[in-house]
């Protein structure tokens, strides 16, 4: 991007500091402690008291419930006593069961690839140390994030286990009775794309990484603040619609969830921005395809090869949409390991493709136009 358009990352992270501390009163009968003030992240309280520190996650889906509380202490204390309607969890974390990409991506990017000791479904887990280590049985298979393997989690013996919580999902089953911390990863759930990666301040303490990944979260906050305001400034606003039709369904981001607000924050005008809903909404193809006529932007994830021809032979309503499509190939592009954890530089390469006056070259990009660019150009 041409420097004469960004702020000093001095100033940009300045404006949207993230790290301030005060003294307060939890109000889950927490003795008085440091807060850490999480500025984007609405889930998530943090209180320092000593060598503990306090953890809150609010459930997602009924703001006047808590979905679970933690109590991080320090292996290196000499006692810990959990106090009830808490998980005692000691850190750092040493070997750790991990559900999903994203957070196995987030664990090597903090320097600890080294604790994730199992994964759930590697073959979606496009990172070269875990593909690795399952071959080489120094992670272990979990089977489905949806029912993993217990027998291989006994034999696992790990520290923590981070699965991702689901509304009415029941719980967790025999899972809960084998006296494992879960980590609950709700960060999904959070209504801005800046409000999930502030989870990374959270993860980081677990795995003894606090300020690093404080200082990794700040920088991410300046970079993508900087590009809001460049997006802010333009004109003309694309209309965008995003995904493809799956079995007669088309299921697309709520105007609420974190993608409905990144596309926003690239400059475009979201086709369901007025949907309510801070995860993925259920939609009928006639609705969508009545709106997306219209729009101009048409962003695809996908997995493996495809194109606008294979797409329309299936389905010959698509062609009513005449919108430029954007393709991720997610088997080739890390974009679900990398992308929530750095909206940064998912907002750069949308912002790129919905604004190409302002020059940006975006460093990675995960949309290529069709036709898909040659190796050459990219």
């Amino acid at each position: 991007m041409n420097s004469k358009h960004l702020l000093p990352l001095w100033l940009a992270t300045a404006m949207f500091l993230t790290a301030c501390h005060s003294r307060t009163h939890n109000a889950d009968n927490v003795s008085e402690g440091d807060t850490l003030q999480f500025h984007h992240a609405k889930l998530l309280t943090l209180t320092t008291a000593g060598e503990t520190t306090w953890v809150s996650i609010r459930d997602p889906w009924d703001s006047t419930r808590t979905l679970h509380r933690y109590q991080l202490v320090p292996k290196t204390a000499a006692t810990a006593v959990p106090q009830e309607g808490y998980t005692l969890v000691r850190t750092p974390l040493e070997r750790v069961g991990v559900y999903s990409s994203v957070h196995c991506a987030l664990l090597e990017e903090l320097g600890c690839a080294g604790v994730v000791a199992g994964v759930c479904e590697p073959e979606y887990i496009n990172l070269p140390y875990v593909q690795e280590g399952v071959k080489n049985g120094r992670i272990a298979n979990l089977g489905n994030g949806m029912d993993p393997n217990l027998e291989r989690i006994m034999d696992l013996k790990p520290d923590a286990l981070m699965p991702s919580p689901f509304e009415h999902s029941g719980g967790y089953g025999r899972l809960e009775r084998l006296g494992i911390p879960l980590i609950e990863c709700a960060d999904y759930m959070e209504p801005s794309p800046l409000g999930r990666a502030e989870w990374m301040r959270f993860y980081g303490r677990l795995v003894g990484q606090g300020q690093r990944a404080d200082s990794m979260f700040h920088a991410i906050a300046g970079r993508y603040n900087q590009l809001c305001m460049l997006a802010a400034n333009t004109e003309q606003k694309p209309l965008v619609v995003s995904e493809l039709p799956q079995n007669g369904k088309w299921y697309v981001a709520g105007g609420s969830s974190t993608m409905g607000r990144m596309y926003e924050d690239a400059g475009g005008r979201y086709a369901f921005a007025d949907v309510p809903s801070a995860g993925s909404i259920t939609l009928s193809v006639e609705h969508v395809i009545e709106k997306a006529t219209r729009a101009q932007v048409w962003i695809v994830k996908h997995h493996g090869p495809i194109d606008r021809a294979q797409l329309e032979a299936d389905n010959p309503s698509l062609r009513l949409m005449k919108a430029q499509m954007w393709f991720c190939d997610t088997s080739r592009k890390r974009y679900y390991e990398e992308t929530p954890f750095h909206p940064d530089w998912l907002l750069e390469n949308l912002t790129a493709i919905f604004h190409p006056e302002l020059g940006i070259k975006a460093k990675r990009r995960y949309f290529q136009p069709e036709p898909p660019l040659l190796e050459e150009e990219k």
